[in-house]
């Protein structure tokens, strides 16, 4: 019969056999394919153009009104008007202009009489200097007089020039033969001055201006054609060709260059203010394209790499490419080495990918309105 001790250490033993065997490591799992957005690669189409919106204007055309404040007396013409260069289109009243003129004609007169009157001060004053009547000091005073007079007739002379221009523009006179196309106020009203009273536009000849993004403008060069589409005809009737002509250089909240597209020959029912599409060839580059976080860069000028998606081995094998130096609208990079139409590359997250890596396309788990199952 076994002793005491001997079935503490048969319990111990059996105890650590137990122990051991929880302790023991699991088997690794496998580790499941990671789930990546995919894009097959495609060459540029041959026909790809830009659409953007545009608006129509006349190349001649002004905003009227009058340089000094004052009550309007008479608008002379109405929208749709024609008119002719120099005819008289509104007036402002004129009764505080032709005061000012006449207070301007009189401070010039008196001006006139004290500068003679000088005048004939100085001519004494010389002769008795000559004399040696008169001290130097006493000449050079009544000299000083006759200055001062001098000075305020020109004075005088500027004021009533000035009042009679005031006069002369209590008029709006057509800059050039064209059509009354706004009416902005009525008359008896006060308006201000600047304030514009009318506005008119010269001609058939119009101008299409469109907003661009900055990566759109500096592919583009004065001279280049584009296309006018009009929003309320279809086929080519509704098309008109366009010809840039210039682009600013100033960038409007830092993001958008205006360009200014003539719009050659007549245009028969097309008005200022309408709004057309503007069609822009898309820049062509040879090979394919990518999207930019697809690309992983390199330390080398024009050096990077992707993840090409195997679909025979599930896994994902990182590739070095050669891209351009050129951005493409839509945010894509053109690529000349390394990558041929039809493969799949990886678009997104690629910063956290792994070459040999197994992966999955991923499948969206929503459905969109209107989308198949």
């Amino acid at each position: 019969m076994p002793s005491p001790r001997r079935k503490t250490i048969a319990t111990a033993a059996l105890l650590a056999a137990l122990l051991a065997g929880c302790t023991e490591a699991p088997p690794p799992a496998a580790t499941a394919p990671r789930p990546v957005k995919l894009e097959r690669l495609t060459t540029a189409a041959a026909d790809a153009t830009q659409t953007f919106v545009g608006t129509l204007r006349a190349r001649q055309r002004a905003e009227l009104g009058f340089e000094q404040p004052g009550r309007i007396a008479a608008i002379l013409v109405d929208v749709g008007d024609r008119v002719r260069a120099g005819q008289v289109l509104a007036r402002l009243d004129a009764a505080p202009a032709q005061w000012r003129l006449d207070k301007a004609q009189a401070d010039r007169t008196a001006a006139a009489a004290a500068l003679a009157e000088r005048t004939t001060q100085l001519q004494q004053h010389e002769a008795l200097a000559r004399d040696q009547i008169i001290s130097a000091t006493a000449l050079e005073a009544v000299q000083t007089q006759h200055r001062v007079a001098l000075s305020q007739l020109q004075a005088a002379d500027a004021a009533l020039a000035m009042a009679r221009r005031d006069l002369a523009l209590a008029d709006i006179k057509a800059p050039f033969d064209g059509e009354i196309v706004a009416r902005t106020t009525q008359p008896h009203s006060d308006v201000g001055a600047g304030q514009t009273v009318l506005q008119i536009e010269a001609g058939q000849a119009l101008e299409v201006v469109s907003m661009l993004p900055e990566a759109t403008a500096a592919h583009l060069q004065p001279g280049q054609t584009a296309t006018a589409r009009l929003g309320n005809t279809a086929g080519d009737a509704g098309t008109r060709p366009l010809r840039l002509e210039r682009l600013s250089t100033h960038s409007d909240n830092g993001s958008l260059v205006q360009a200014v597209f003539r719009l050659d020959g007549a245009a028969p029912g097309l008005r200022s203010g309408s709004v057309v599409s503007v069609e822009l060839p898309q820049p062509q580059t040879a090979g394919v394209t990518v999207p930019a976080p697809a690309l992983l860069p390199a330390t080398a000028p024009g050096a990077a790499s992707v993840f090409v998606f195997d679909a025979a081995q599930g896994t994902l094998v990182r590739r070095a490419v050669q891209i351009g130096s050129q951005v493409l609208p839509g945010g894509r990079i053109p690529v000349t080495s390394g990558l041929q139409a039809g493969e799949q590359v990886v678009v997104a997250g690629t910063a956290f990918l792994t070459d040999g890596q197994a992966a999955v396309p991923h499948t969206p788990t929503t459905l969109l309105h209107g989308a198949q199952p």
